[in-house]
């Protein structure tokens, strides 16, 4: 996987050679441009606009180049050709920038939308990681990162380590050594417990919440084998599949959070019974945030320059400790 090493929106006559790739993508697909590119979004891990065309609105996605970020822009294209009902259809990507082209497939849920309307798009995101399963060589391949959960207390021991990394952790998080020294054992057993329970890799999404999928409505000319379109997929990996329960694991305990973690968990009643799937979810918690924990850390080096992603990292490693130093 080839990478830049510089943001590509750094560039100081951005967005125009941005602008100049799409406009050549496009004509070789017989689109006409109308207009420029519309900023949607741009913060320090990516950037994303609009351009309108006589077929419509297409969408443009710079990613940021990270340690830990798979390559999005050609993650996608392959996504859309082993899923092609579940993901932004791909109209051109740029590997080497990390740029990607998609199609409008509509809007996304809104994140006040009842709690209850996440079951079903959890549900059916169950199948798509059981399917990914056999498309593991072609994922990697294609610039998915792998992020097994047996690597993260070599990991978080590093970033423990690390001074530039410590001194910016919450000083209201518990960090003495002997803190640390105990949530590490603890993780460590809770990983061994749960790779126990014999649940497979999947293809993992990382940031899964419901702002991040659309009711698939995109294809109106014929019936749409998948419900909804699943997007933002820079921080995919291959690992353990309940690693996407980082929204719902900080859900308060509601009836309408156990209604989503039952419609998650009964797809996976092939690999255990639902007695032992509950219990692999409970220890996939500290781990998740664990995993969390260590993608922030290895974000260290941009933090300085925004301030909501420094409060992500400090969120993330207050989450990771409490929550383990209270099992």
């Amino acid at each position: 996987m080839t990478q830049v090493t510089s943001q590509s929106w750094l560039q100081p006559d951005w967005p125009k050679p941005a602008q100049q790739w799409v406009n050549r993508s496009l004509g070789e697909l017989d689109y006409q441009v109308i207009g420029s590119l519309a900023l949607i979004k741009g913060w320090s891990l990516g950037y994303v606009y609009k351009q309108k065309t006589n077929k419509g609105d297409v969408f443009f996605k710079a990613t940021a180049s990270l340690p830990l970020f798979s390559n999005e822009s050609q993650l996608c294209a392959t996504l859309y050709d082993l899923f092609p009902n579940a993901i932004a259809t791909t109209l051109a990507y740029e590997p080497r920038q990390q740029w990607l082209l998609t199609a409008d497939f509509g809007t996304a849920f809104v994140d006040t939308v009842p709690l209850s309307d996440w079951a079903l798009p959890f549900n059916v995101f169950a199948k798509l990681q059981q399917r990914s399963i056999q498309h593991l060589d072609k994922l990697i391949d294609s610039g998915c990162i792998q992020r097994d959960i047996r690597n993260l207390p070599d990991q978080l021991t590093a970033m423990f380590a690390n001074d530039n990394i410590t001194a910016r952790l919450p000083k209201d998080m518990p960090q003495s050594a002997a803190q640390i020294s105990e949530v590490m054992t603890k993780l460590t057993q809770q990983i061994n417990a749960l790779l126990q329970l014999g649940l497979p890799n999947t293809l993992v999404h990382s940031d899964l919440h419901i702002e991040n999928i659309a009711p698939n409505t995109a294809l109106a000319t014929e019936p749409a084998s998948e419900p909804f379109i699943y997007f933002d997929w820079s921080d995919a990996c291959i690992s353990h599949p309940f690693i996407d329960g980082t929204y719902v694991f900080r859900m308060e305990k509601t009836p309408a959070k156990q209604q989503i973690v039952q419609a998650y968990l009964s797809q996976w009643q092939s690999y255990a019974d639902m007695e032992a799937l509950h219990e692999a979810w409970h220890l996939a918690e500290g781990i998740c945030y664990a995993h969390q924990a260590v993608s922030y850390g290895a974000m260290n080096h941009i933090l300085d320059h925004d301030m909501d992603l420094l409060h992500a990292f400090e969120n993330a490693f207050r989450r990771f400790m409490v929550n383990l130093l209270n099992k």
